[in-house]
């Protein structure tokens, strides 16, 4: 993936992907269980939506979704999820390279009146 399929899928997503994806990126590539992904978010649990943006980021290889063994009642794994080093830097290169656009695309301040 380079800066330019990552900024087609970026453009793609709803502010709450992104998101998902920003809470994922801050587990600094550590596996996150879901309820870290929610406390993450801000949330007790997390709901069929979130847990269907997690599924779609995991297709689109922004995001790696695996398993892993729980103690918790009634299952005997957790879906954990994580961000590569290479995706997450390419998410760092994008988010640079979107500012340089939006900072070019900006008119510098200028002085009509000189007092």
């Amino acid at each position: 993936m380079d800066i330019y399929e990552i900024d087609a899928h970026l453009r793609d997503l709803t502010p709450h992907q992104l998101k998902i994806i920003q809470a994922v990126y801050n587990g600094s590539g550590k596996w996150l269980t879901r309820a870290r992904v929610a406390r993450a978010l801000g949330k007790r649990r997390l709901t069929p939506y979130d847990i269907n943006c997690l599924k779609m980021l995991s297709d689109r290889g922004i995001i790696f979704e695996g398993t892993q063994p729980t103690t918790a009642p009634g299952s005997d794994f957790a879906y954990v999820y994580s961000m590569s080093d290479d995706v997450a830097h390419l998410l760092q290169a994008w988010s640079e390279w979107r500012e340089s656009i939006e900072m070019a695309s900006r008119r510098p301040p200028i002085n009509l009146i000189h007092e």
